[in-house]
């Protein structure tokens, strides 16, 4: 007969936080809020040296944020923010519309105090970080909208769907940002998305949820023709 055993686990110690989560944080905050652009090259030697750490953790960050898809590597170690394609940000968005729109209008059903609060929350966040010009800020605001919306639904497999879209969808939100007012745009855009809920109007609620997304995509889409028409 066996011996029991311990139950220990033959691991080592998890750290809360390394040094290369959070150079992967840092870099992944500068792409999202559109500080870093597409194609802009990350050099090691250089991110090491503004953040006076050693190059291993910024290699190690960087392999991550490849494997993630924001990031492309090239040829002798260098890397640079990925792009999305025209294919990616058409698809994305259809998605987005068709989950989305629905998340919207069954909260404009049964839309409570609490809901309402936790929106117009984010709303005032997002406003607070144009002003400030605070584009980390401002980029985490207009994230946490959508994840509210997707909480409050209570559908694990939505919020697993966006979660692991969540990195193509930043490339896209990336993109989209340099077409010129977005930031803004996108604000108005999801206050009309909470008036409609907060009326307690579903279908009002989806079509402002859809014409928010069809203003992403138009916008991403330009850009990307524009970054085309250059090269």
């Amino acid at each position: 007969m066996r011996g029991e055993r311990s139950g220990t686990i033959p691991l080592t110690q998890v750290k809360p936080t390394t040094l290369e989560e959070q150079v992967y944080e840092a870099v992944r905050a500068s792409i999202i809020s559109g500080e870093l652009r597409p194609g802009d090259y990350l050099v090691e030697a250089q991110l090491s040296a503004d953040m006076g750490i050693s190059k291993t953790p910024v290699r190690e960050a960087l392999i991550r944020l490849t494997r993630d898809g924001l990031v492309e590597q090239e040829l002798h170690r260098r890397s640079r923010v990925a792009q999305p394609t025209a294919d990616d940000v058409r698809q994305a968005c259809e998605l987005r519309r068709w989950v989305e729109g629905r998340i919207a209008a069954e909260a404009a059903k049964d839309g409570h105090g609490d809901l309402i609060e936790r929106l117009e929350a984010t709303i005032a966040d997002a406003d607070r970080a144009l002003k400030r010009r605070e584009p980390r800020r401002w980029a985490s605001a207009v994230e946490d909208f959508t994840d509210v919306l997707v909480e409050h639904s209570g559908n694990r497999y939505v919020a697993e769907l966006l979660e692991r879209m969540r990195n193509v969808l930043s490339l896209i939100a990336n993109i989209s940002q340099a077409a010129p007012g977005r930031r803004n745009r996108s604000v108005e855009e999801h206050r009309a998305i909470l008036d409609a809920i907060r009326d307690g109007k579903p279908k009002a609620a989806e079509a402002a949820t859809r014409a928010h997304l069809d203003s992403i995509e138009k916008d991403s889409l330009e850009v990307l023709a524009q970054l085309s028409a250059a090269d």
